[in-house]
């Protein structure tokens, strides 16, 4: 990871995602680029001191102010004075100018700490960097990470079409190279999803069905963990569906992150029918990185 992008927490927040980037940066030296979004609606600042300021004065100060805000939480997070960058935004809608500047700039990885609310869903933002940003997105959940921590990456190696099998070695790299910026350990997991219509009416036999499957991608299981260098015990197999397996399989091996591919659905039918990823989301408590082809 050489180029990190982060995106500020307002003032007041925990910051979580800035803090994951300084400790990749530790060991990958990597450059961080740290936005700070800014935008206010002059109409709406009747009584206030910035009442009497033209356009371009209200936003040069308050450009400026949040500047001082984001440096003040990097000193006081004892960050290093070297690359690191703070930029500022006028800017109301955040996922679009992200989405823009990764398309003409390398980034390894954008950062956002995550804002679940009590439905434990997303805001619109974090959805829209998932689904559309080009550069792979973590969204950080608010606790720390241990010192030993697990990341899981997760694959489908049920799948038969080129562009999924390249899906899903790109997981297994950012798995890798978190793992390698933060000390973690690597797991990867693969969920057998039964058809349970065809079961609930007899016409399929479950443990039949996941035996059968197992037997069936044995090789191609074995040729994926010799390919990215892990051991049995590293690959982990499950049946069921993903959206409830792989949160569970988080939660009992305590890890910190899960990273996952998504083909990102634009429109209506992303909307309305959502991802796999976005259904696994819902039940996670961890960081996620989200990786696209």
């Amino acid at each position: 990871m050489k180029e990190l992008l982060v995106i500020a927490d307002p003032q007041g927040g925990k910051n979580t995602a800035l803090t994951r980037a300084l400790a990749i940066q530790q060991t990958t030296a990597a450059k961080i680029t740290v936005f700070g979004f800014c935008f206010a609606d002059i109409h709406n600042l009747a009584g206030t001191p910035y009442a009497k300021l033209s356009r371009n004065a209200l936003q040069k100060k308050l450009l400026q102010q949040r500047k001082e805000q984001v440096e003040k939480t990097l000193k006081e997070l004892k960050a290093p004075s070297k690359n690191i960058k703070v930029e500022t935004l006028w800017c109301k809608h955040i996922a679009s100018a992200i989405i823009a500047h990764c398309q003409q700039q390398p980034i390894d990885l954008v950062i956002k700490t995550g804002n679940k609310t009590g439905h434990r869903l997303y805001t619109s933002t974090d959805w829209q960097l998932l689904r559309e940003c080009p550069a792979p997105v973590m969204i950080t959940a608010s606790k720390s990470w241990k010192k030993k921590p697990t990341v899981i990456a997760a694959v489908d190696l049920a799948t038969a079409t080129a562009s999924k099998s390249k899906l899903n070695h790109l997981v297994m790299q950012q798995a890798k190279q978190l793992a390698a910026a933060t000390g973690a350990k690597v797991q990867a997991c693969f969920v057998i999803t039964v058809p349970q219509a065809l079961v609930d009416m007899d016409i399929v036999d479950a443990s039949v069905y996941v035996k059968n499957k197992k037997q069936k991608l044995q090789q191609v299981i074995a040729d994926f963990c010799a390919q990215h260098e892990l051991s049995k015990e590293q690959f982990i197999v499950r049946q069921g569906r993903p959206e409830k397996i792989i949160p569970s399989l988080a939660s009992k091996l305590k890890a910190e992150a899960v990273v996952i591919g998504t083909v990102g659905r634009k429109g209506v039918k992303g909307k309305l029918l959502g991802n796999t990823v976005e259904a696994i989301l819902q039940n996670l408590y961890t960081d996620v990185i989200a990786v696209k082809p």
